[in-house]
């Protein structure tokens, strides 16, 4: 019995003096911070080099975790070896370790003494839940009691409904006429193409029943709650020239046009926006196009808990029919412009414009806001 062990034994010994190959591995410290490369099976005595990227330009590469700050780094292959990459957050930006964490909100200046939080996403509205429900959902609202149909932000703030939008009794819509809060007869699947139908004639909406936010309790997916009605309101056209325009920033940076997870829109930052935090290309030019800024689901997290908002180019509706998604975005202000028309803010991959005006009866997007106390 003792030999046969003493013939396994000197059996290994000989195997591993005559390995010729051996695996290098090569790990991130950080996978979310930077990619690795170069790992693999080489020959005894190969001559190889391991590299290590950072993902974004608010991180850094330090260190090999033996210390080797080399990078590229070149090794000759002599045995069975693990090398990790260490990265670090280059300073500037926030970035969640759980991209499911809440968002904090970031103030955003509208006035010279006016601060507020955007909502997370543009204004939904089903009857029945999304179709979740057979039956018609309500609501509270201002005053006290009910209103059919269930209020919400969008999910993710790139969410647009399209062509959903033509089909107003069913699902979710998220192209509402001026006004259409619900209050007094004024019902967010209105299709009618007479703009006396809309609002409540020649007054602004700002403040009244008539707004989506003052009028109704809505539904926020960050926060998982109900805000009651009166928590939100809509910017007039002089807030929204005020934030695109006039607003002075740490970063001197208001707004950038991109493809986020590939739908155009605008990306407007904070008030304390950080230029570290995130390379963004034409900032404050009408002219740029969505493609100047292509980002992913990823980048957006991080933007996102920066603080960032983004508007997508959602397209508007005329009674039934609806056109221009993924190329014009149109936002209702609360103020009117003449007997039959509203402002609203108007963009698109050539041109920007917070004091456009539409017929009343159109179908825009709404974006809500809440002041900072």
């Amino acid at each position: 019995m003792k030999r046969i062990v003493f013939l396994v034994l000197a059996s290994l010994v000989v195997f591993t003096a005559c390995k010729k190959e051996f695996t290098i591995t090569v790990k991130s410290n950080n996978e979310s911070w930077g990619k690795v490369s170069g790992g693999g099976t080489y020959a005894k005595g190969q001559e190889i080099k391991i590299a290590a990227t950072p993902n974004l330009s608010i991180y850094k590469f330090v260190k090999w975790e033996d210390g080797n700050t080399d990078n590229p780094r070149t090794i000759v292959v002599k045995k069975e070896a693990t090398y990790t990459a260490i990265f670090e957050q280059s300073g500037g930006g926030y970035v969640p370790d759980d991209p499911d964490e809440p968002v904090v909100l970031q103030p955003f200046s509208v006035g010279e003494n006016t601060t507020v939080y955007f909502s997370p996403g543009n204004l939904q509205w089903s009857a029945t839940n999304g179709g979740n429900s057979v039956t018609v959902t309500t609501h509270a609202v201002a005053g006290g009691g009910t209103a059919s149909g269930t209020w919400r932000f969008a999910p993710n703030q790139w969410d647009t409904i399209g062509a959903g939008n033509s089909n107003s009794y069913s699902g979710w819509m998220d192209l509402f006429g001026w006004g259409t809060s619900g209050y007094n007869s004024k019902y967010p699947n209105m299709t009618s193409t007479t703009y006396s139908d809309y609002g409540n004639g020649r007054e602004s909406i700002s403040g009244t029943n008539y707004d989506w936010g003052v009028y109704n309790a809505i539904y926020n997916p960050q926060t998982k709650t109900t805000d009651a009605p009166g928590t939100w309101r809509t910017l007039t056209s002089g807030e929204w020239r005020y934030l695109l325009g006039t607003r002075t920033t740490t970063s001197g940076m208001r707004y950038a046009k991109a493809l986020v997870n590939g739908v155009g829109g605008v990306i407007i930052l904070p008030d304390n926006w950080n230029r570290n935090t995130y390379t963004l290309n034409g900032a404050d030019n009408i002219n740029t196009a969505y493609t100047s800024n292509n980002i992913d689901i990823y980048d957006w997290s991080m933007l996102e808990h920066a603080g960032c908002v983004f508007l997508p180019a959602a397209g508007i509706r005329e009674g039934t029919s609806v056109r221009g998604v993924g190329s014009y975005g149109y936002y209702w202000c609360g103020n009117w412009c003449l007997d039959n028309s509203a402002y609203d803010l108007f963009f698109s991959s050539t041109s920007l414009n917070p004091v456009y005006d539409h017929y009343r009866y159109v179908g825009n997007s709404v974006r809500l806001v809440k002041n900072v106390q």
